[in-house]
């Protein structure tokens, strides 16, 4: 058995260590070539997703083309008279065009000033036309320097955005701003930068959603064409990789964003995906206005002289005005390629990295090559199906990680096949109690699926208005204050022998009972639950003092038979208890909320727990998802340390008005609860029955009310 336990710590530690040395390999050492190699596997994913589209398959933004056909019709780009884009702009509004957007950069041409002051009235009386911004990098050796503000005249403070919330990305600062045509700009509802941020192989795999200059941040086209279409009037980041977009206090979107506000780019085809029309057909009136209606124009090249061609995943000269397009698409879908984190990511990798050394260890070399072949196609596979979702995994990394465990596994199996013994323990200790650890070395056959019925007790905790309080607070802030909490809570459950079952965020699930039974384990939960109550409100002196906020918790406390043991899958499993007893538990918690009550606990609890508690009955409550009612009861403190006088009192009135609800005599009831109130006027069952009485007066349930109140909610 002791040979069984060292194989497999090892091949853990190992799998481990490979998961280890691929991460820092990955990110500090050998981060260039792995990014390369990875890119390359996203674009061989994004080729096969899209390898049936077809040709002007969307036709939500199109495209005007300034293509061989416009050139040949109207000639030289470089000479056409501005007087064709009023009567472009005209045409498309005609047809009922929603939005349109040139992505050109316009010089100001002195030589035709009267189609220059035509097409800046052009632009502003259509009201729906935006321009693009470019920017480009200083160059002193030809006396172009970095510039310190926007040029003059141009009006700033109506095309900048602001973003709410921290940290925000460190979005690219840009060196000089390019355009010269101002009053072109200053005419627009709305500009829209179009630079790319291309990777180091010079591929456009994302975009910067903003770009930083004189401190104002400048939105991308597409990002700021769908901000009109859709009235964004505020943006906030959720995180250091979610940026919020709000209407009128509506979350709009929600865009998953890398370190430097890169948004990942949807594409949803090879070259001309999207609708195209010629700019001499629109000019011309060739094409049918009625196509016009509701769309959204870009304005662009697809031209190799007019030099717009990107290098992409799906093309390798691709015109910068169908990115924009994509761009634009991928808002409009809400159709954005999640990443995971890199927290996230290392755990995958942590995981196949352990998982595959457990099972090496235990396999001949021919069976473990077989299983590593088997490792890399299916995860390959994987990750091909999650990027049809849009969700991208890395697969270079794990890969490695594979061959790497097989390495490390077998270099160490071929120099010794000892190792310390308190690998498990060690192992575990950081996800259970040191019980939990014992009863495992003590039989390690229980680190098995599976599970045996037992008597326990359960306990549910979670922060009253946790969400609100998040909100407020820095990732940094919320972090400390949510261990110093944690810490608090599950150092008092360690105390009365409980088990740390599970954290779910700012929730704490905790057994008594399990896997050892300590003989009172209904009165060890209550009183961990009375301490956890007295503790936090110690602590709420203090973070009062230190200026942080204030947490206030709900408890739920229920016993009962339930099913203890690993619950999951072959390779992944987690000691835990099931059964109606532990869901009964779970919808005590937030039943609190209904009596201003911060412990509740089950009628199973009351009689195991004895007359070593003080409760007082609450309420015949009917919990959602269940039939048949239950008694349930207010923790209110431990025979041993007693409760003050007037607290007695409160309950002892209480518990009068209450048999009096009971039986319908809805004054006499009233006048115990407002006895109760006066000694303490917020009690909050006391208030609460108050209200139902005087409910019920004008209201009569009926001489077959069985006096059950029935939750609506979890």
């Amino acid at each position: 058995m002791k040979k069984y336990i060292n194989r497999i710590g090892a091949g853990a530690f190992l799998g481990l260590t490979a998961s280890v040395i691929v991460w820092l390999m990955a990110h500090y050492f050998a981060n260039d070539i792995m990014n390369e190699y990875e890119a390359r596997t996203y674009d061989w994913r994004v080729k096969k997703k899209l390898q049936d589209v077809e040709e002007f398959s969307i036709d939500t933004v199109v495209i005007i083309d300034i293509d061989g056909l416009a050139t040949s019709k109207l000639g030289k780009f470089s000479q056409w008279p501005r007087s064709y884009y009023p009567k472009l702009l005209k045409n498309l509004n005609a047809g009922g065009a929603k939005l349109i957007g040139l992505d050109i950069i316009f010089d100001k041409v002195l030589w035709q000033k009267e189609q220059d002051v035509e097409f800046v009235k052009a632009v502003k009386n259509e009201g729906n036309v935006f321009n693009a911004l470019y920017y480009g990098k200083a160059d002193t050796l030809n006396f172009r320097y970095e510039m310190d503000s926007e040029p003059e005249g141009f009006q700033s403070e109506r095309f900048y955005s602001e973003i709410e919330g921290s940290p925000l990305p460190n979005f690219p600062k840009q060196e000089r701003f390019e355009n010269e045509f101002i009053e072109l700009l200053n005419a627009s509802v709305g500009n829209g930068h179009v630079n790319f941020n291309p990777d180091d192989d010079g591929v456009a795999r994302s975009i910067h959603l903003f770009s930083k200059f004189n401190n104002h941040l400048y939105p991308a086209l597409g990002l700021r064409m769908f901000m009109e279409l859709m009235h964004i009037d505020k943006l906030a980041m959720n995180g250091p990789n979610r940026l919020e977009l709000f209407s009128q206090g509506e979350l709009i979107r929600s865009i998953p964003v890398d370190d430097r506000g890169n948004m990942r780019i949807t594409y949803y085809g090879t070259f001309k995906t999207f609708r195209y029309i010629s700019f001499y057909h629109v000019l011309e009136e060739l094409a049918d206005p009625a196509y016009y209606k509701d769309k959204i124009f870009l304005v662009g090249t697809s031209l190799a002289g007019l030099f717009d061609l990107r290098s992409t995943p799906v093309f390798p000269a691709f015109p910068g005005v169908e990115i924009h397009a994509n761009i634009l698409n991928t808002l409009i879908n809400n159709d954005f390629i999640e990443r995971p984190s890199n927290t996230q990511s290392f755990f995958i990798m942590v995981s196949v990295g352990v998982v595959l050394g457990i099972l090496m260890s235990f396999f001949t070399p021919f069976y473990s090559i077989l299983l590593v072949i088997l490792t890399g196609f299916f995860h390959v596979i994987v990750s091909m199906n999650l990027f049809d979702e849009n969700i991208w995994i890395e697969i270079v990394s794990p890969m490695l990680t594979i061959f790497m465990t097989f390495s490390l596994v077998f270099m160490y199996r071929f120099a010794t096949e000892e190792r310390k013994k308190k690998f498990i323990r060690t192992t575990f200790s950081h996800f259970v109690t040191k019980s939990v650890v014992d009863e495992l070395l003590a039989n390690p056959e229980k680190i098995k699926l599976g599970g045996e019925k037992k008597n326990c007790t359960v306990m549910f905790s979670d922060v009253a208005g946790f969400t609100t309080i998040s909100e407020k607070l820095t990732p940094e802030a919320l972090v400390s204050l949510l261990n110093d909490y944690l810490t608090q809570m599950t150092n008092i459950v360690f105390k009365y022998d409980g088990m740390l079952d599970k954290y779910e965020g700012d929730a704490i699930m905790a057994v008594f009972g399990a896997p050892v039974s300590h003989g009172n384990d209904a009165y060890n939960a209550c009183a961990t639950a009375l301490e956890m109550q007295e503790t936090l409100q110690r602590l709420r002196v203090l973070w009062r003092k230190q200026g942080k906020d204030e947490l206030h918790a709900r408890i739920g406390v229920n016993t009962g038979p339930m099913v203890v043991g690993n619950m999951g899958s072959e390779t992944r499993f987690d000691y835990t208890v099931m059964g109606d007893a532990v869901n009964l538990g779970a919808r005590l918690e937030p039943a609190n909320k209904e009596y201003g009550t911060t412990i509740m606990i089950g009628p199973e609890t009351v009689r195991e727990a004895g007359d070593k508690i003080i409760t007082r009955q609450l309420d015949l409550l009917r919990v959602k998802g269940k039939t048949e009612p239950v008694k349930v009861y207010e923790l209110v403190g431990t025979t041993v340390n007693g409760i003050p006088e007037k607290r007695a009192k409160v309950i002892d009135l209480f518990k009068r008005g209450f048999k009096e609800y009971l039986q319908q005599n809805w004054e006499w009831a009233i006048n115990y609860f407002e006895q109760a109130l006066v000694l303490e006027p917020k009690d909050g069952p006391c208030l609460r029955y108050v209200e139902r009485c005087k409910y019920n007066k004008t209201n009569p349930p009926g001489e077959h009310w069985d006096g059950v109140f029935t939750m609506k909610t979890k």
